[in-house]
């Protein structure tokens, strides 16, 4: 298949280290891919890193109408079977340009959130009218809140999570000795949360948990990795807490797979939007335990008290508690990490999740037979 990829965001999370993650394994098996992504983007350079095929191409708000008509121009170039958006500005640009071109290539969107849709009448064209398909990347519980709670079409959604390489992610020491690096005390135990600062991911959560966590657990030092717009409010939370010297924020970190590998316990908090955080498999995958929430379809993943812990949102109480017990509990965090490790293995893997993506292609373009 021809398939070409749109990404506008010009963050790096999860999101759209998901799009270069399916790009490279559509390109494996022997697709021609096409990624169009804006020219300054940190994923433009990681994807011409990788030696992916890339497009820039600026949408920016501003520029909306030129940019519709830039699009159907390369769409008449490449002529596509498949344009697959990812974000609000590349969804608007490609799903209007393609209605400028014949034949016309089918417009799929993958949507990273588990929020309702807006009720007003450019989201309801644009879902409803203008998209072929949607992929919530997620579980049935999100299938189902798109078709129940925001009306679309059931034959015209579906829903699996981003899926990970299981073979990277895997539990073993890390290369680089963080401790070292960060001066923490020897015998502290290390709570991570990596993921990019956004205010529904719960930071202040978890945050405003670890003084109840020290009440209890003196040995320990909080990692906040990752950059984005709350960390500003994150840093002043933690300053007027008094809780510098507990938790340290190290910003962006380009070696993650050493992070997870240095934890001994993973938390993410996140309040709202989520679907299945990525970061969260990622955890998972290298054998972590997990404290996290009942948002999106999380609890699809995670069996509450046997691959993790799973707390209502923003119940600070709640998370501290969960935190504790797997703090003071060594044989507890081994029994939950190889539970949540092999449900990744045997049900998230990228391999898995990709077979997916072909089968909803297929299913979109009309073709019988299975997935090669």
């Amino acid at each position: 298949m021809n398939i070409l990829i749109a990404e506008s965001s010009m963050a790096v999370g999860g999101q759209e280290l998901a799009v270069l993650l399916h790009a490279e394994r559509l390109v494996k098996r022997g697709h021609r891919i096409l990624l169009v992504l804006e020219p300054r983007s940190p994923i433009m350079a990681m994807a011409r890193e990788r030696g992916l095929p890339v497009e820039p191409f600026v949408m920016r708000q501003w520029r909306l109408p030129l940019s519709i008509l830039a699009f159907r121009r390369l769409l008449a170039r490449e002529r596509p079977d498949i344009v697959h958006v990812n974000s609000s500005r590349d969804s608007w640009i490609a799903a209007l340009a393609t209605r400028l071109l014949r034949p016309r290539p089918k417009v799929i969107r993958t949507r990273h959130i588990s929020a309702p849709l807006n009720k007003n009448a450019t989201t309801h064209l644009l879902y409803r009218r203008l998209f072929d398909m949607v992929i919530v990347t997620g579980g049935e519980r999100n299938r189902q809140d798109l078709i129940y709670r925001d009306g679309l079409s059931p034959e015209r959604v579906a829903a699996f999570p981003i899926g990970l390489d299981v073979e990277e992610f895997s539990p073993a020491q890390p290369r680089h000795d963080l401790r070292a690096e960060l001066g923490i005390p020897s015998g502290h135990l290390l709570v991570g949360m990596i993921s990019y600062l956004r205010d529904y991911k719960g930071h202040r959560y978890l945050v405003d948990a670890v003084p109840l966590v020290l009440a209890e657990q003196q040995k320990v030092t909080f990692l906040i990795v990752g950059e984005g717009p709350e960390e500003q409010n994150i840093r002043a939370q933690i300053a007027r807490l008094g809780l510098t010297a507990s938790v340290r924020m190290l910003g962006f970190r380009d070696d993650l797979l050493d992070v997870f590998r240095s934890l001994n316990l993973f938390v993410i908090p996140t309040v709202e939007g989520d679907t299945i955080p990525q970061v969260l498999m990622q955890a998972l995958a290298v054998g972590l335990p997990v404290v996290s929430t009942t948002t999106g379809s999380i609890a699809d993943v995670i069996k509450d008290g046997e691959s993790g812990f799973l707390v209502p949102p923003r119940d600070v109480a709640a998370l501290a508690e969960r935190i504790v017990r797997l703090l003071r509990d060594p044989s507890l965090r081994e029994a939950m990490g190889s539970r949540g490790r092999r449900t990744v293995v045997q049900s998230y893997s990228i391999d898995r999740m990709v077979d997916e993506l072909q089968r909803v292609y297929r299913q979109v373009l009309g073709l019988k037979g299975p997935v090669s």
